[in-house]
């Protein structure tokens, strides 16, 4: 099987540990690279060229906005999925515009981000383009926001 390569961003020890312990039990899927901060974020995720980038909205230095901005002005191509604490009334549509594919509350869609990347690792193994739209709806659970 193929391996989707991610990166989680994450200034939390314990709940980046969490994500990485649950993500790399979703056959297929390999942790390349993690972060605490803005700039070792960015650095990180352009050294390794991850599909996905799970990013945390708040960082030990800097933003997770920072760093989505950053990313996409670098044309990092992958998906981002921001995953925060930050309510996605106010926060889930200054990420999309910044370039997210999708916002989920860490207190109500932890499961749901992790269906989505098991989605995106069968669709990397019958060789189906990630960057096609997900099968999911525009709010995935109560509060998650993704696109395409």
């Amino acid at each position: 099987m193929t391996s989707m390569n991610i990166a989680v961003i994450e200034d939390n020890v314990p709940v980046r540990q969490l994500l990485v312990r649950r993500a790399q039990k979703i056959g297929g899927i390999t942790v390349v690279a993690q972060a605490s901060g803005e700039d070792e974020a960015v650095d990180a995720v352009m050294a390794t060229t991850p599909d996905v980038v799970l990013l945390d909205l708040n960082l030990a230095q800097g933003t997770g906005l920072s760093v989505l901005s950053r990313l996409r002005g670098q044309d990092y191509a992958g998906r981002v999925f921001v995953l925060s604490a930050e309510d996605a009334a106010t926060h889930a549509a200054p990420c999309r515009r910044s370039g997210a594919d999708a916002f989920y509350d860490k207190a109500f869609d932890f499961e749901q981000l992790l269906a989505d990347l098991h989605e995106l690792c069968q669709r990397e193994a019958a060789n189906v383009p990630l960057n096609a739209p997900l099968n999911v709806p525009l709010i995935a659970g109560p509060r998650a926001v993704v696109n395409g």
